[in-house]
């Protein structure tokens, strides 16, 4: 069976790394360095490949649909296909190439059905979900589709973010699909019927990442988790300038009434290199953020109004889609 990989983002890296090490891999296809995404999600695994001694296949566009990377990819010999990191849907044509199929995972705090569509990780983190359930399945021409191989799920706790998110689920996707086609599952083309109502997610896009100071520390703590590294991350404005949050944690101040009257998103100290933030309630000591040696005490950070950039979000999906949208993003507009 010749299994190639479809990955071009860092997420997708353990992955990769599981599967190369556990079952036949025939190579990667990727998108070459001139080829490249202009996000810093990209991930050239063309020495990733040299290492495990495995073909690269170098393409140039992430729809692939140009005719050069058609060329390409219809001298190339696939059995199955797995996505392993390619935030892009599989042309039709590709997946009828494969003579056994394309395989694809994707899930929600709900699973595969109630959560179709995208940056479903993000918004489970941001909105404060403890769990993620997910799906290997058969790709299809559809968005998220096809029929069910095998589905787990696994917790989030409060110190996660987008990364270990990906980690954990990584682990899981490896096991289902080593055990699948350990099993003849994979090969013999099994699974199930997805049922049940359709929801879809929307796109997220780096604007939609400005952080609106007039909300509750933890509510800000997940927003800046679940868009942090390889995310373009959370950021918030002052004066032009901008500050990209990575890391931070929340503290609630409910036993004083000594910050009552100070303007959320000022500054209230530098300690040590860390920077403490009035939040409307509770305060958020920010560990790793840019330009953080510029900031002194007294500053002022800009806010975004948050139910109007969820409202934005809501809008810009409407305009491109006729689908049901989850109440994870409804809900945001009662916080």
């Amino acid at each position: 069976m010749k299994i190639y990989l479809l990955n071009t983002i860092k997420s997708g890296k353990l992955l990769a790394d599981l599967l190369a090490s556990n079952i036949e891999i025939k190579g990667i296809i990727g998108l070459g360095t001139d080829g490249k995404m202009k996000t810093n999600e990209y991930y050239d695994y063309s020495e990733f490949c040299k290492r495990h001694r495995l073909d690269f296949i170098a393409l140039k566009s992430y729809s692939l649909n140009t005719e050069d990377d058609k060329l390409i990819l219809e001298s190339v010999d696939i059995d199955l296909l797995l996505v392993a990191g390619w935030q892009r849907l599989v042309p039709g044509w590709l997946i009828k190439k494969c003579t056994i199929g394309v395989i694809g995972a994707h899930g929600s705090h709900e699973g595969i059905v109630r959560g179709r569509g995208r940056s479903p990780q993000n918004w489970a983190l941001l909105t404060g979900q403890k769990q993620f359930v997910f799906s290997i399945f058969w790709i299809e021409e559809g968005v998220d589709s096809g029929n069910i191989i095998d589905t787990q799920k696994f917790d989030y706790d409060n110190t996660d973010n987008i990364m270990s998110s990906y980690v954990k689920l990584s682990l899981c996707m490896a096991r289902m699909i080593v055990t699948n086609i350990q099993n003849g599952r994979i090969e013999k083309k099994a699974g199930e019927p997805q049922s049940g109502e359709e929801y879809y997610l929307p796109q997220r896009v780096r604007e939609d990442g400005l952080i609106d100071w007039n909300r509750d520390a933890h509510r800000i703590y997940n927003f800046i988790r679940a868009l942090s590294s390889p995310y373009p991350g959370a950021y918030t404005i002052i004066e032009g300038m901008e500050f990209i949050i990575e890391t931070a944690i929340p503290i609630d101040n409910s036993k004083t009434d000594l910050l009552n009257d100070v303007q959320p998103g000022t500054v209230i100290s530098v300690i040590d290199k860390c920077v403490l933030v009035k939040c409307k309630s509770g305060l958020l000591l920010i560990k790793e953020c840019t330009n953080q040696g510029l900031i002194y005490e007294g500053m002022v950070f800009e806010s975004v109004n948050y139910k109007s950039q969820i409202q934005g979000i809501i809008e810009r999906h409407k305009m491109k889609y006729n689908t049901r949208l989850s109440d994870l993003v409804l809900n945001e507009l009662n916080e």
